[in-house]
């Protein structure tokens, strides 16, 4: 058997700084264990031993179950259990002492209009009030045995729910990510109490419905093989997960060295608390496990019918859950790590430079950009912004746009298709040198069919060739029929080239413009910044 298992909720009231949640010891004859088999659980190897199933968690084949205290030992003897730990009793006894958005959402988050949405982030809590007017909860499930709804009796829940999700609706506040669909995952019953396999079988709920996000705002002091087998299966299945570091319960400084579990399992973003002046809260557990900290001292969100103020790293854990699921909706090509990255890259340093065990890697900031090699102030992000809203134009796999890269034909004619709508379905192309199953070989096959764009007299297409700026000049005059102009416009642009009059539409279309001397480099390879701001002013008037 191994030690004792304390579970908290980590949320202080006004009066107090911390928040004691107990375990009790449970010195009864009959004792409620979870069981760890080698391989699959197997139940049939109890026969003979009376036992209550109240959770089987097949993805860390484990079961948890009541049995006399006397046939323990039988059970730890089997040959197919490798493990058995007390299903110890979660409790919190919330006794809790909202300018936090302020200081996580950037100005560029609201430019870009990101929201959360489309991405699914699970609570595991006292559930959430979903009849609150400035929630909406899109669905849940209890673990608690005696509570079947998923609806809050506590309060704590749905004070997190709110930082994360509150309604952008004129009413109340609004939450980091107010487009997320938020699930009510309750594990812990009216009074806080529950058990640790109530939580385990919410993160097994939360994988079975493919969330994106589980957000824990509760802590042990203690590590369990069977949080962590579950822990370890949701980072496996892509879950983000995101638990709090943890709070001094007395006043008198944190028990041990780094922070809480489960935060401090390496699979998990540790969140720690900081106060209006972007100090360390004097309640919140420090680290070498800590990753970020975040608001978590009289944050304003939801609670029952109305809201309130409260205190503790369970506020500060949502305002980095919601911010991840701006990023999951910026950033959605993006994995676990590649997400934990950028994340690291776009936090406020705090205390000494690089991470800390005061603030982990700083202050977690909302994206402010698509794209992580795109500056929020350059000559052509407005217009890129504006391709990707419109799913028109995308990055690559590692988070960068790549503006200064060179655009290629088959790029060019992809981009175009899109706009207009062409059929883009991979088919033969007729061309020797564009593969069936390349990205952009049905969009090739319309523009040429509409006489868009055409390919050279040896049957070739030249795919990945750069395309130049005449040539591009010359694609889009056909694409959207722009008046023809002879009216020369730069110098170096020969009224003999084929690419005349198709420069002059453009720049008569305020489309493009030339360099200083009156230049327009018409045999220069176009970028993608520069086809970006092109086919967004052909687009959109506002930008011409």
């Amino acid at each position: 058997m191994k030690g004792k298992i304390v579970i908290c909720i980590s949320c202080v009231w006004v009066v107090l700084l911390g928040l004691t949640i107990n375990l009790s010891a449970e010195e009864v004859e009959e004792q409620r264990i979870i069981v760890g088999f080698e391989k699959e659980v197997e139940l049939q190897e109890l026969t003979g031993i009376p036992y209550e199933l109240h959770h089987k968690m097949n993805s860390i084949n484990a079961a948890s179950i009541t049995v006399q205290t006397e046939a323990i030992k039988s059970i730890e003897e089997l040959p197919s259990v490798k493990w058995v730990e007390r299903d110890y009793i979660v409790t919190t006894d919330a006794q809790v002492v909202d300018w936090g958005y302020s200081e996580t959402i950037v100005s560029g988050t609201m430019e870009l209009g990101l929201t959360g949405a489309g991405v699914k982030i699970g609570i595991i809590d006292t559930g959430i009030n979903s009849n609150h007017p400035d929630l909406q909860v899109a669905g849940g499930q209890s673990f608690v045995a005696e509570e079947s709804g998923f609806q809050d009796l506590n309060g704590h829940g749905t004070h997190v729910a709110g930082i994360i999700g509150a309604q952008n609706n004129l009413i109340g506040m609004v939450g980091v990510a107010p487009n997320a669909q938020i699930y009510a995952i309750k594990s812990l019953d009216q009074s806080g109490q529950g058990r640790q396999t109530d939580i385990i079988a919410g993160i097994e709920w939360a994988i079975k419905q493919q969330l994106d996000i589980v957000n824990l705002s509760i802590t042990t002091s203690n590590s369990s093989i069977a949080l962590q087998k579950a822990i370890e299966a949701a980072d496996q299945a892509g879950l983000l997960i995101v638990a709090a570091s943890g709070n001094d319960e007395t006043g008198t400084g944190q028990i041990g060295t780094d922070i809480m579990y489960p935060a401090r399992y390496p699979e998990v973003i540790g969140v720690g608390s900081i106060n209006k002046e972007l100090t360390k809260s004097v309640f919140s557990y420090a680290g070498s496990s800590l990753s970020f900290a975040a608001p978590g001292e009289a944050v304003y969100s939801t609670y029952e019918n109305n809201y309130t103020r409260l205190s503790g790293t369970s506020m500060a854990t949502p305002y980095v859950s919601g911010v991840i699921a701006l990023y999951k909706e910026a950033y959605p090509y993006m994995n676990t790590d590649q997400i934990k990255s950028v994340l690291a890259k776009q936090a406020t340093d705090l205390g000494v430079p690089g991470r800390d065990t005061q603030y982990g890697y700083g202050l977690v900031q909302s994206p402010d950009n698509y794209y992580r090699d795109l500056q929020t102030d350059t000559w052509y992000t407005s217009y890129v912004h504006y391709l990707i809203r419109h799913n028109l134009i995308n990055g690559f796999p590692d988070g960068t746009f790549r503006p200064g890269k060179t655009i290629t034909r088959e790029e060019a004619t992809t981009l175009i298709g899109r706009v207009l709508d062409l059929n883009g379905t991979k088919r033969k192309s007729g061309f020797i040198d564009v593969n069936l199953d390349s990205f952009g070989s049905g969009y090739i096959v319309s523009a040429t069919t509409e006489g868009i764009i055409t390919g050279y007299p040896d049957n070739t297409f030249k795919p990945n060739e750069s395309i130049t700026r005449g040539e591009v000049a010359v694609v889009i005059q056909r694409a959207f029929d722009l008046p023809m102009s002879e009216t020369k416009a730069f110098s170096d642009v020969s009224s003999n080239s084929f690419f005349f009059k198709e420069i002059n539409a453009l720049y008569e279309a305020e489309i493009i413009e030339g360099y200083p001397n009156y230049e327009f480099l018409p045999n220069k390879e176009i970028s993608r910044a520069e086809f970006s701001i092109i086919l967004a002013k052909v687009l959109n008037k506002d930008y011409r």
